[in-house]
């Protein structure tokens, strides 16, 4: 049986090319599929359109045997989706964002318990489950991300871009659990990546896109047999006329089977790279071109992306770091925060310290966590305690985050003057939403006692 089977899929956006230009995808039941190609190919739009998170124009989309069109949300219950950027909540804990997605998913509150102990188990989250997620290394936040995606039991999963960011061990820790979700559960998964190392271990088949259509799907060996002999790279200081003519003198040799130019790179294929390199150096010297380096390999899936894209997957896409937790939702509710952020933004590019100290990396400081927990309770005061007629009247809960407020002064005060440590932030984070909760308690409780006496 078919996951995914896309016909003719067209996509366009208002005063820009088609995104999506005829495309035709099938993902088998039970394999994964790697999905390549350069920025703006195509990958995500695909992705929206295939989990219904976009509308198409032409084409025909089927998903777990849904039509996309006709049937979305069939086909939402029977999909996990793990975007580029994270979906967590970084104030929830592992668990409270379990529950969460859980819930969302409409799933009996005994169930959902027993899922949360099944992933936590299987992404070796047990001990964290707990803890606020914005303690979590990267890696933990990946993986409590997945299994979200996975607590109401998809039979397919979409993973954009899975280990961006991470470092190479816990990269590869997670190609662990993505090859075990397949091989033991018999998930079917849906991958892009421009990490082809992370393609060639994973995937079943890949399929390269560019200009919006697929170019070519196989398995990753079979793409690389297609290329035959070896691969010669060349690299010259810049690509003017003597390494033209170098190129030219090479190709009447009558050993070269393809070629490619990549900026200043020549990536030649040949029968037996081993005879062929010193006669490419000698021919080199003998026309009086100098060359920066010279490179002999097995074809790879590089040298197949280069042949259907124009262009590696190292020049398509450079490394990429991912964005700090917080910088995903600072400035991002609009009002005075928002500028107070833009004006923080401008100060840290130009390179001034201001005396409140804006949101940046590393450690918050007492003072900073001090101010921004008075922004958060005055804006949610204004809006709780406000009247029909858009005048604030106090309340129990007003007062206490008036306290919280000033009790989180005086330890700014008091010997909290260095960095705080994230486990220090949780921590302070957690008592800040206890004593809201008990203060919201206290309120209702004093708003039923005075509709009694009335």
């Amino acid at each position: 049986m078919d996951m995914i089977r896309v016909r003719s899929l067209v996509k366009a956006f208002p005063g820009g090319p088609r995104a999506v230009d005829h495309l035709d995808l099938t993902v088998r039941e039970g394999e994964i599929l790697g999905l390549l190609g350069p920025n703006g190919a195509g990958k995500t739009t695909t992705i929206r359109v295939l989990s219904t998170l976009s509308g198409f124009d032409e084409g025909e989309v089927w998903v777990a045997g849904h039509n996309v069109d006709r049937e979305p949300e069939q086909v939402r219950r029977a999909i996990g989706v793990v975007a580029q950027q994270t979906g967590i909540d970084h104030f929830l804990t592992g668990r409270e964002n379990l529950e969460l997605q859980g819930h969302l998913y409409r799933m009996r509150r005994r169930e959902i318990r027993a899922r949360i102990e099944e992933l936590a188990h299987y992404f070796a989250l047990e001990k964290a489950l707990d803890q606020l997620v914005m303690t979590y290394s990267g890696g933990m936040r990946r993986k409590l991300d997945i299994a979200t995606a996975l607590i109401h039991r998809p039979r397919l999963l979409f993973l954009d871009e899975p280990t961006l960011g991470l470092d190479i061990k816990s990269r590869k820790a997670l190609w662990t659990y993505i090859a075990k979700l397949n091989q033991e559960i018999g998930l079917t998964i849906l991958l892009t990546t421009h990490y082809l190392e992370e393609a060639d271990k994973l995937a079943h088949r890949v399929a390269i896109i560019n200009a919006g259509r697929i170019q070519v799907v196989g398995p990753p060996e079979e793409l690389k047999s297609r290329i035959a002999g070896d691969a010669i790279t060349l690299t010259f200081p810049e690509r003017d006329s003597a390494a033209e003519g170098l190129f030219q003198a090479l190709q009447q040799t009558g050993l070269i089977q393809d070629s490619f130019w990549e900026g200043s790179r020549l990536h030649l294929y040949v029968a037996n790279g081993a005879e062929c390199v010193p006669r490419f150096t000698a021919l080199a010297a003998e026309h009086g071109v100098q060359l920066q380096s010279l490179s002999l390999a097995r074809p790879t899936l590089d040298d197949v992306f280069l042949k259907y894209t124009g262009t590696t997957m190292e020049g398509a896409e450079g490394e990429e770091e991912e964005e700090a937790w917080w910088k995903q939702w600072a400035g991002k509710g609009g009002g005075k925060w928002a500028k107070q952020w833009q004006k923080w933004q401008e100060q840290q590019e130009e390179g001034e310290e201001t005396a409140s100290g804006g949101p940046r990396s590393g450690p918050w400081t007492a003072e900073e966590m001090a101010q921004w927990w008075q922004q958060q309770q005055q804006q949610a005061q204004q809006q709780a305690t406000a009247t029909p007629e858009g005048q604030a009247r106090p309340s129990t809960a007003e007062q206490a985050g008036e306290r919280q407020g000033d009790q989180a002064q005086d330890a700014a005060q008091q010997g909290a003057q260095g960095p705080w440590t994230p486990e220090e932030m949780a921590q302070w984070w957690q008592q800040q939403q206890k004593a809201q909760q008990q203060a919201t308690a206290e309120g209702r409780e004093a708003g039923g006692e005075g509709g009694k006496r009335d």
